[in-house]
Order: structure tokens, then sequence, then C-alpha cells
């Protein structure tokens, strides 16, 4: 009887060792909602470390058709940093300018239409007719800027960030393709001056 229940025992114990134990992973999100944290945020002392490459030698143009065309990716100037997310900018996208270009009066990005007024209603609150009436606030689109903050490294180099409504991660910037800068405002005209750089893509940094 007692060689039976050893028997038994080993038995029981071997059934128990064959059993899988589940253990506690971390779910790994392959989601694109920038709250999860699961793509780049960078900060200005990552972009200011970063090594950036050799300037342009000359500048070519890209993407043109329906819209003017924007200077392509690779020679864009080193002056505009474009970031999918930056924690200055509380993990939104963000467009880096310095140089020549640190006083520039307004940045935005735009998509494959040509928009920077997305999306069309809704956003931050924005009923359909304020996001479309002919001067609405910059916080009813995505694409604007929320706020701009000058920073400076400790070697002294300067750099003023335009902190976009959303991250480069979101679906909202899906389609982003571009980034137009107005160097300057002139009131009551059509022909500001402008420069449009196209982007990598909206998930892509730059420079």
């Amino acid at each position: 009887m007692k060689n039976k229940r050893i028997i038994a025992s080993a038995l029981l114990l071997s059934l128990v060792t064959l059993v899988p134990v589940a253990t506690s992973q971390p779910a790994v999100s392959t989601s694109t909602d920038p709250g999860l944290h699961t793509n780049r945020v960078w900060t200005m002392n990552d972009v200011f470390n970063e090594p950036q490459r050799q300037a342009p030698k000359k500048v070519r143009y890209c993407d043109g058709g329906r819209f003017k065309p924007c200077v392509c990716w690779k020679d864009v100037s080193r002056d505009m940093r474009y970031r999918p997310a930056l924690a200055e900018c509380g993990g939104k996208a963000a467009i880096i300018l310095s140089g020549k270009y640190i006083s520039t009066f307004s940045a935005v990005v735009r998509d494959n239409d040509n928009r920077d007024r997305w999306p069309a209603s809704g956003f931050n609150g924005c009923s359909s007719k304020l996001a479309n009436s002919e001067n609405p606030p910059a916080s009813c689109s995505a694409f604007k800027a929320q706020k701009t903050i000058f920073v400076e490294s400790d070697r002294g180099r300067g750099a003023r960030i335009h902190c976009l409504g959303a991250s480069g991660y979101d679906r909202l910037f899906k389609r982003v393709s571009r980034v137009t800068v107005k160097i300057a405002d002139k009131p009551g005209s059509s022909d500001d001056p402008l420069v449009r750089w196209c982007l990598r893509g909206p998930t892509e940094p730059l420079n």
C-alpha cells in the first residue's frame, strides 16, 4: 500500500511539472497612440547633441503638381529640424528653427492636400464654423503651433521650438508631408515670404 502511494505521488508530481506556468510580462503595443509611449520622444538635449548631416550642395525641389513644390527633404536647411514627438512640447510634434529662421513669423505642417487646418472641426472643442472661419485660432488645428519656446544649449546655440497640436505618431498626422514657414507677415498681402520644406514622413525625424 505504501509503495502504491509513493508511485501515485510521483505520477502527480510529473503531471504538475509538465504544465507550463504563465509568467507576467509587459504587453508590447504596436499602437500609434503617443499616450502609450511606444514611440520615441526626443528632448532638446538629444536634438542639440545629435550629429547633423552636411549642408546640401544644391537645393532641389520635390512634390510639385497641384501645389508649389517643397525643398526635397535631403536638401532641407539644417536650420530647420522636425521631430514627431518632443518632451518640451508635451510629447507633441515640433518644428525647431534656428539660425536665420529663428525669428520666423510662423511655422506649420501641411498634408498632401496642402491643408494646414485639420481636422475640419472638433479639435480642442472648435466648432466647424470657427475652425473654417477666415482667421480661426491656431488652437483649432493640430497642424499649427500651439505655443513657441526659446531654448539655448550649453554651447550657446539658440533655437525656437514651434510645438504643434498633436504627435507625429497620431492618426491626425497620417498624411502630413511638408513644413511651411512664413518668414514675415505682410498685413493685407497674399505675397508673404514663405519657405516650403518636404518631410521624410510624419513619424520620421529630420535634421
